[in-house]
């Protein structure tokens, strides 16, 4: 205990006083006196008659010359080797009779009791001796045990109060670290006249009496003790300590490290009197696996911090995730408010540092709702984390937060999020990421995320300060990534953007100032890099640039008279090198045609020469042929009425979603299908959800055809009853009517059709 000596002095020189307290050395020395080989410091005189004339005990020492300062000096340091050295069992005098010189003056013979017992006196750490120590035994006249007054005494087994069972013993203090590492000290019983086991303030260093005293099975506290909060590193190492009577002691707090490393403590041990629990507090607890934090109102950093919690349940008073609580609780599955406290989890605002990184064993995870920072490292290396469900709020996503989250394949930014911090999904499975909102982005955010096949920056979202440059290798080493589209803003790109990115094969281009390309951005990985036709030049003309494969036009094979097609940034069809444009189709409306036995829903196209960003389309031409499109020159309007949904990343469709709609895929007999649950399609095509037939929701009788409007709008010819079909040209491509005008593309439906002039029955 750290306190300074208060020293009353009288007029009568016959009379002193010294309070219980810990002396510093220099204060020892004041009133030495060595008797029968034994070093004592006065710290109370009364008289030499008196009973109350008090001594700390400091040693065993040969050396008598006391004479002066640096005598006493070494006489203390002599004291305190002796004493480290001591084999075998020991008992400390209870009282000292001896001839007292004081203030210079020799005052006679008086009768001392030992009450103190000098800080470090048996500390056998740090001094490369193994203490061989096996008992202690201190007298009932000893109030004050000093700060780590037996500190690493290991092969202590016994240590002996005398007065501790009959209500004798006059003990009230033990100082910091007292019995620190006393490893085979099984048990102790405390008198129940112990007020002080260390400090008690919050977080404070000064506690830990009982630290390291590994084989501690049991403990019992004085009904004397009533301390409002457990000192900190109390129990810390005592890794057999299983109960724990806590005898009317009630405290409101656990400092910190209070269990730290006990591998047998349960939450049962822990009293309800608890309300706060300090850093680290059961860190490393073993057996820790359920805890009640029903009655908590406060925790600090890591209080369960490697620890087998299988599940938790968060107290409403607690609205921020401390740094550290349950990094490496890698048996974590389950976090969640604890149900009858209104706000219990929602209400979290922060997850603080590493809180559950190495959170192995955690899948799934609902953010609270009212939750606006992650915190660096927060799920880091929580590598089988698969879903993140979170709230509109979240505004920060520090450094490292989801880095070798490799489960993670979707992380869908919702555009409140403004930072990003550096390396925040670093190594992760991500395989596409939607950036969106006003946000700044850390160096190293997606590095080495190999499953990333698609990036959509805040500019194609729309963002009203979209970003201005690609961080600093925010996408190196992404080896899957086949293309990337850099929105109109980005004025930079720095070191090591895409560097190692080996499969990135088309760099798109919208910005019409050709970017500041800093070191290795590329790295030379690109194929072809496209930028608007009218701004070709500019980037050629840029030394920069210009040693990437500059490209305006993109050219495309059909490989089948009919196939789906999306973009992420706005596209015009136009012809170019000598090659046509591609033909491109938006479906607007749908309209049944009802056959002999079944329903068939056609699907009515108008040809586009230009769509939006993330529009979907329906291709018709020539199988074999090259086609070219372009980046639109300006900004292109999104159709609010086309049923042909793009798909920007390898997407999962389900027949029959929850809004009553259907999707259909076109497929290699050029009609749309019925979609097969779990039926994946991937990124760059496009698929049709349309509202479900009345009666025959997503039944197999509904069948959609495709209607072309080859005229760009003339739909004269889908409306008109048709009893014969003349002077049409050989159909290669098993063009049919409907009696009723539609074109049908390789009907499959029993009915009556006009092909070629004539009418055909499809039994």
């Amino acid at each position: 205990m750290k306190r300074k000596l208060l020293l009353l002095l009288f007029a009568f020189i016959s009379l002193g006083c010294f309070a219980d307290s810990q002396p510093t050395d220099a204060q020892r020395r004041d009133n030495l006196f060595v008797y029968n080989g034994m070093l004592f410091s006065i710290q109370k005189f009364v008289s030499t008659t008196s009973q109350d004339n008090a001594v700390e005990f400091c040693g065993w020492t040969t050396k008598t010359d006391l004479s002066t300062d640096a005598k006493k000096d070494e006489a203390l340091a002599d004291a305190q080797k002796n004493a480290i050295r001591k084999v075998g069992e020991i008992t400390i005098p209870e009282t000292v009779t001896a001839g007292v010189t004081y203030n210079g003056v020799l005052q006679g013979t008086a009768t001392y009791k030992v009450t103190m017992l000098r800080a470090n006196l048996f500390r056998a750490a740090d001094t490369n001796v193994t203490s061989q120590i096996t008992k202690i035994t201190i007298p009932k006249t000893v109030q004050h045990i000093e700060s780590r007054c037996f500190d690493q005494c290991e092969n202590m087994t016994e240590f002996v109060i005398e007065g501790a069972t009959d209500g004798t013993s006059q003990l009230k203090e033990i100082d910091s670290h007292a019995f620190l590492n006393c490893k085979k000290l099984a048990s102790i019983m405390l008198p129940n006249s112990v007020t002080y086991l260390g400090d008690d303030v919050p977080n404070s260093i000064e506690g830990g009496v009982f630290e390291g005293c590994e084989s501690l099975t049991s403990f019992k506290f004085p009904s004397s003790y009533a301390s409002n909060n457990l000192p900190s590193f109390t129990f810390k190492n005592c890794k057999n300590l299983a109960t724990i009577n806590w005898n009317g002691y009630n405290p409101k707090r656990l400092n910190s490290c209070a269990f730290q490393d006990c591998d047998k403590i349960t939450w049962s041990q822990v009293p309800q009197s608890v309300e706060e629990l300090g850093d680290n507090c059961f860190y490393l607890c073993d057996a820790l696996t359920s805890v009640d934090l029903s009655k908590i109102k406060k925790m600090d950093t890591g209080v369960f911090w490697a620890t087998p919690l299988t599940s938790v349940e968060w107290p409403a008073a607690v609205t921020e995730i401390p740094a550290n609580t349950f990094w490496a609780c890698g048996k974590l599955t389950t976090i969640k408010g604890i149900p009858g406290q209104p706000g219990a989890w929602d209400n979290i605002t922060k997850i603080g540092a590493n809180a559950f990184n190495m959170c192995t064993d955690l899948t799934t995870i609902k953010l609270p709702a009212e939750l606006k920072t992650i915190d660096a490292q927060a799920f880091r290396s929580c590598d089988h984390l698969a879903t993140v469900d979170y709230g509109t709020k979240v505004e920060t996503i520090g450094d490292g937060a989801f880095w070798s989250t490799g489960a993670l394949k979707k992380f869908f930014f919702k555009g409140s999020v403004k930072t990003l911090g550096a390396d925040a999904f670093r190594e992760s499975g991500l395989t596409c990421v939607h950036l969106k909102g006003d946000m700044t982005i850390g160096k190293e955010a997606f590095m080495n995320c190999t499953s990333l096949k698609y990036v959509e920056f805040p500019a194609t979202s729309s963002a009203t300060q979209p970003l201005t440059y690609v961080a600093e290798s925010m996408f190196a080493g992404c080896t899957s990534l086949p293309f990337i589209t850099l929105p109109s803003t980005v004025t930079e790109i720095k070191a090591n953007a895409f560097n190692g990115c080996s499969h990135l094969n088309y760099v798109n281009i919208l910005a019409e100032t050709p970017a500041t390309l800093t070191t290795n951005a590329f790295d030379g990985t690109p194929k072809n890099v496209y930028v608007k036709a009218s701004k070709l030049s500019a980037y050629q003309s840029n030394a920069d640039w210009n040693t990437l494969n500059l490209k305006d036009t993109y050219e495309q094979t059909m490989n089948t008279k009919y196939a789906t097609f999306t973009h992420d940034f706005p596209v015009d069809f136009v012809a170019a090198n000598g090659r046509d444009a591609m033909e491109a189709y938006v479906g607007k409306s749908t309209y049944k045609v009802t056959q002999p036995t079944k329903v068939q829903k056609i699907l009515k196209m108008t040809k586009s020469t230009s769509i939006a960003a993330n529009e979907g389309v329906i291709l018709a031409g020539t199988p074999g042929t090259t086609y070219t499109y372009r980046i639109a020159e300006s900004a292109v309007a999104k159709l609010t009425d086309n049923k042909v949904m793009p798909v920007r990343e390898d997407t999962l469709l389900y027949q029959t979603e929850t809004d009553g709609k259907s999707n259909w895929t076109l497929q290699s007999d050029y009609k749309l299908h019925l979609t097969q649950d779990a039926k994946t399609i991937y990124c760059g095509r496009a698929y049709v959800h349309e509202t479900n037939e009345t009666g025959v929701q997503g039944a197999k009788p509904v069948v959609f055809g495709l209607s072309l409007d080859d005229e760009d709008g003339n739909t004269s010819n889908d409306t008109t009853g048709i009893g014969s079909v003349e002077n049409k040209k050989a159909d290669e491509e098993n063009v049919y009517y409907t009696l009723s005008g539609v074109k049908v593309i390789n009907p499959t439906e029993k009915g009556v059709y006009i092909k070629n002039g004539k009418k055909v029955i499809i039994r």
